[in-house]
């Protein structure tokens, strides 16, 4: 006989009482719709494969040729089944820098997916006789934020003169890209069962980026300077680059903390080596700061008593074994020996030149608490409100980014999106019938801690190459959360 799953310590759902409807059941999400998209996903990948294995060189008429035949099936199939485009949206985004494919001036891989994801939210709306936007949980949070937002467009007009729009168009397209791609996924999912078939599709995404960084660090692992030596990963940016392993690693942590008595999470073991190798060679404080409380954050969902049990673990084992602190860490940290006094005055000089960068943001936000200074404004004022002059353009903090140029009312609503992701993230764990639905929920809890924690040391949320996962998770979580909420004696997805 099939043992049962393991209930969460002090957080598990509670068996329902006499009298009460019976617990849904989840509706079968994986077989042939999952494993359709996987062989569609499959043409490009084993293509790349080749041509690296072989030495194949395709010319380029070649690859513009396969290119338009791929998108071509792509479209048709998607003006009746978003899936496959949703799962290629997902898989390219983290590699927009690198695998840029610019078919012309403005027209590039990204521009391209989100025209078709706008066509397929058109077909679909037509095909369903519904509204563009469905009243989803966790979406109004997101309009606000998407609103005030975009209204510091306007203030930066007033602040610096509306030439100056002009002139940023291409940086307030890509601004507003992201809440197109929000809206668009999180109407085109069409339930629980394709929304955790999309968080497969972004699991997979994440081991990309991985093997990625894994090769870049073959190659860089021995030069001699932590400047040289910094892994840039496709978002081509250290920073970016950790932020982002923190932001797609939400599920893999709670697939493991959450299921630490099932043999299989176990495999998942040489995942989490090769992410901290990845993620120390980074050499990015926030993202060691946002991983450690990521992994805090899923424990605390999943029960006090396991957060004290595994917090008192991890405590006494670095007491006892400090060494087990890897030196990039330390370095990084300030943690270092007497022996490396040169890395420690380089942090010294990044830490004070963000504290500088962040008094004037401060200053910027008292001058305009309402409505900021205006978006992208900070690099022109910043001398105003600097003791002295600094090169550097980022206040280094998302949330002074947004008081000083958007306001605290674009603050608050910004912090309203991860607020509410958090609660349906724990809901969703407490509530949902399976095992993979509350590992995505305790993930959701986990993502959000983490990018609230990188966030404090760098503006993370301003290039869709490393946020973009943070978005789809919160579009996944939100169809969970309300396949949590339906009546449960109704079936909560079509059967798959």
């Amino acid at each position: 006989m099939k043992s049962s799953p393991a209930e969460p310590m002090n957080a598990g759902p509670a068996p329902a009482a006499s009298g009460d409807a019976p617990a849904a059941v989840a509706a079968p999400w994986g077989g042939p719709p999952l494993r359709s998209t996987l062989r569609f996903l499959a043409v490009p990948a084993l293509l790349v494969v080749a041509m690296n294995l072989f030495g194949w060189r395709l010319e380029p008429w070649a690859l513009h040729g396969f290119a338009a035949i791929y998108g071509t099936v792509l479209l048709v199939h998607s003006l009746r089944d978003p899936e496959w485009l949703l799962a290629i949206v997902v898989l390219y985004l983290p590699l927009s820098r690198v695998y840029v494919a610019k078919v012309a001036p403005g027209l590039n891989g990204t521009n391209i997916l989100i025209v078709l994801l706008l066509i397929a939210w058109t077909a679909r709306v037509i095909a369903e006789r519904r509204p563009y936007f469905r009243q989803m949980p966790g979406a109004g949070p997101v309009r606000w934020w998407a609103a005030l937002s975009i209204l510091s467009i306007v203030t930066a007009g007033f602040t610096l003169g509306f030439f100056r729009i002009v002139d940023g168009l291409q940086e307030i397209k890509l601004w507003i890209d992201q809440f197109i791609l929000f809206f668009a996924v999180l109407n085109l999912i069409r339930d629980g069962a394709m929304a955790r078939r999309v968080m497969v599709y972004m699991m997979l995404g994440a081991v990309v980026v991985l093997a990625l960084g894994f090769q870049e660090w073959t190659e860089k692992r021995y030069l001699e300077t932590i400047e040289r030596a910094r892994l840039l990963g496709p978002q081509m940016q250290p920073n970016d680059f950790g932020a982002f392993l923190v932001y797609s690693s939400g599920t893999a942590i709670a697939l493991f903390a959450g299921n630490l008595t099932r043999l299989r999470s176990w495999l998942l073991v040489p995942y989490f080596l090769l992410l901290a190798r990845i993620l120390l060679a980074t050499f990015s404080r926030g993202a060691y700061i946002g991983m450690g409380v990521a992994g805090v954050a899923a424990a605390f969902v999943r029960g006090k008593l396991f957060l004290a049990v595994m917090g008192g673990m991890a405590v006494t084992v670095l007491f006892v074994y400090p060494e087990l602190l890897p030196d990039s860490m330390r370095d990084r940290l300030g943690l270092a020996t007497s022996q490396q006094l040169a890395v420690e005055e380089s942090l010294d000089t990044s830490s004070q030149t963000r504290l500088v960068l962040w008094q004037a943001a401060i200053e910027m936000t008292k001058e305009s608490p309402l409505f900021g200074k205006g978006f992208k404004t900070f690099p022109f004022l910043k001398a105003r409100y600097t003791e002295y002059d600094v090169e550097e353009s980022d206040n280094h903090n998302m949330f002074l980014y947004i008081s000083s140029q958007m306001g605290i009312p674009a603050l608050v609503a910004f912090l309203l999106v991860f607020y509410r992701a958090f609660r349906m993230g724990t809901h969703v764990y407490r509530s949902a019938p399976d095992v993979f639905g509350r590992s995505i929920g305790m993930g959701a809890a986990a993502m959000v801690a983490g990018a609230i924690a990188v966030n404090m040391f760098g503006s993370r949320m301003t290039d869709m190459a490393t946020m973009a996962y943070v978005w789809f998770h919160i579009a996944v979580v939100s169809h969970l959360y309300a396949e949590a909420q339906a009546p449960k004696t109704q079936p909560t997805g079509p059967t798959a």
